[in-house]
């Protein structure tokens, strides 16, 4: 019988990298390899589903599994100040907010990764999970076999043996093993895996039904998103936490997946099948203010080492009230509009270029130039063009070497004969793609992992004491976040807090996702390129981190404006407060349906 006060480890719903169906289906796979799951329908499903999902009671804490809570040890890693309670049914949606840090330890802790003090007698924190591991199991089946009922809905799942995936494969030829489809993925890589029917309803929900005959790496990051969703939606556990669903997406998308994880969550939507319904929680970037879903009513806020459980009018009302007493965020420099419509040589002209996928106009007569000290918000609803036109000035496209220099040129030579790893020299980067492909299985430190951006490589390479000192001095700002993971619990917080070597030295994949998206930001702007593109870099980071990265901007601007670097920047986000410029300060290039509707 396992334990009253936790549940068996369940697993994490991630988006597998790795090359071939043995990777995707590590991280798809049920406990214990099997297909087999306890029909939904059941009677005993329906005894159960009054009981809530969770129960956690007030003062309780939470430690990291194998710890012993005693009088004068450390404080735990969360302290619950009031119950939480997730229902099976009714009217109830939550959204996880607060501190990056915070918000990662709840929901490991809802994963059963960490253990919960003091304990809850039967049937525990988590009554459902409980009930369904000693009532629903198969006849001879062992608790392994049974389904996990809570997973976690990852979009910054790097590729899962930790080596470099070539994120330009979309453009070219594809290798065998990158060749499997969306549809394929569902039916070979989800156990149980699901029905023609259910792929089918999710898929019609999403909207993704053109995209299941396409090899996944032919995906845009927003179509990438919504196949992860579907993805979660199709493993059918009984609660699904979603990290972050809206980053990525456009206006128009959100307002659609809103409305449709609104619906499943109240179980209004059907997905193809019989069973029970499944609740969604949310985790949400810093606030969650911007964006949170009308269907939320409840909020789980994680601020220092703290979760406190609020109704959604209680929080918006105590946030209006908090914001009275915050200062306003001075804005930064203006640009020079004389400046970039200067007389300086283009970084980027492209003139009336075309490119299409059969009778698919992906650019349609785009003209653009990029001059040193422009500031660029590229912006464009999901599947405008907008990464079809970034994979031609970064050279990914194979099309950037084959249009005449009257069409492109980058730094005022035609795409041919500019070297890629002087094209890679010139261009800082920073993505979802970059995030994903970036390999974590070569032990590369902290440190190393930024230095890469030198040369814009993605292995070890050798650097002077200058540049090793430049990566210091882009650490310093952050290392009390860098800190969290970087130090074991042993380490003293004043030692670690001084010790950037430490950090700079620290694995890579030691760090949270949210902190390898920080450190990959860094890697961008490290080598202080000629020209910036930032594409939805602040994915995976909480508000805290992305507010520093565009104060860090603002000091690196200054100081290379006082050397004479005027460094051209390209930012894109769906979000208008994440750019790293107040409005009216830089231009805007808007594309829809391949075309220019906006160049201001």
């Amino acid at each position: 019988m396992p334990a009253p006060h936790s549940a068996r480890p369940v697993n994490g719903v991630g988006w597998a990298g790795g090359k071939g169906r043995k990777a995707r289906e590590y991280a798809y796979a049920w406990p214990g390899g099997s297909r087999a799951r306890p029909s939904s329908g059941n009677a005993c499903i329906n005894t159960q589903m009054r009981l809530p999902l969770v129960s956690i009671p007030a003062r309780t804490g939470v430690w990291p599994l194998g710890s012993t809570p005693a009088a004068g040890t450390a404080p735990p890693l969360l302290r619950f100040a009031n119950a939480l309670t997730i229902p099976s049914d009714g009217e109830y949606g939550l959204a996880i907010v607060g501190q990056g840090e915070g918000r990662r330890r709840l929901i490991q802790a809802l994963l059963s990764k960490h253990r919960f003090y003091p304990q809850s007698p039967a049937p525990g924190i988590f009554p459902y999970t409980y009930h369904w591991t000693q009532q629903t199991k198969l006849p001879g089946s062992t608790d392994r076999e049974a389904p996990p009922a809570i997973r976690h809905l990852t979009f910054s799942k790097p590729s899962h043996n930790g080596e470099f995936t070539d994120y330009t494969a979309r453009y070219g030829a594809l290798q065998e093993e990158d060749k499997d489809t969306l549809l394929e993925f569902f039916q070979e890589s989800l156990f149980p895996a699901p029905t023609d029917q259910a792929i089918d309803a999710v898929a019609s929900i999403l909207g993704i039904q053109h995209l299941l005959s396409l090899p996944l790496v032919a995906l845009s990051s927003g179509q990438t998103r919504r196949a992860r969703i579907a993805a979660g939606l199709l493993a059918r556990p009984r609660l699904l936490i979603l990290e972050d669903p809206f980053a990525g997406l456009d206006v128009q998308s959100r307002r659609q997946i809103a409305g449709m994880l609104g619906a499943v969550n109240s179980g209004s939507q059907t997905l193809g099948t019989e069973g029970d319904a499944m609740r969604l929680v949310l985790s949400l970037r810093g606030t969650g203010a911007v964006g949170m879903p009308g269907y939320v009513t409840h909020v789980a806020r994680v601020m220092a080492g703290q979760v406190e459980m609020l109704e959604k009018k209680e929080y918006v009302d105590r946030l209006q009230a908090e914001s009275e007493t915050q200062h306003v965020v001075p804005d930064g420099p203006a640009v020079n509009r004389e400046r970039a419509a200067g007389l300086a040589d283009p970084l980027v002209d492209a003139q009336n270029v075309f490119i299409a996928y059969g009778d698919k106009r992906v650019l349609d007569d785009v003209s653009w130039q990029i001059r040193p000290g422009d500031r660029w918000h590229l912006q464009g609803s999901n599947g405008s063009g907008k990464t079809t036109l970034l994979s031609l000035i970064l050279g990914h496209h194979p099309r950037s070497f084959s249009l005449p220099a009257e069409r492109l040129t980058l730094f005022s030579r035609p795409r041919r004969s500019l070297a890629t790893p002087t094209l890679r020299r010139l261009i800082g980067h920073a993505s979802p793609e970059i995030f994903a492909a970036f390999p974590r299985g070569m032990g590369l430190g902290a440190g190393e992992v930024v230095g890469t951006g030198y040369e814009g490589v993605f292995a070890r390479r050798k650097m002077t004491p200058a540049q090793r000192e430049r990566i210091m001095s882009l650490l310093r700002p952050f290392k009390d976040l860098l800190v969290v993971r970087a130090f074991t619990a042993t380490t003293t917080a004043a030692a670690a807090a001084d010790d950037l070597k430490r950090i700079y030295d620290t694995d890579f994949s030691h760090f949270p996702p949210s902190q390898q998206a920080l450190l990959l930001f860094l890697r961008a702007i490290v080598a202080r390129p000629s020209l910036l593109i930032l594409d939805e870099a602040s994915q995976g980071m909480d508000e805290e981190s992305w507010a520093r990265c565009r104060a860090l901007l603002e000091r690196e601007w200054q100081e290379m404006a006082r050397t004479g670097q005027e460094q051209a920047v390209v930012v894109v986000s769906h979000w208008e407060e994440e750019v790293p410029w107040a409005a009216g300060q830089g231009q805007v290039l808007r594309l829809h349906d391949g075309r220019v509707v906006q160049a201001s």
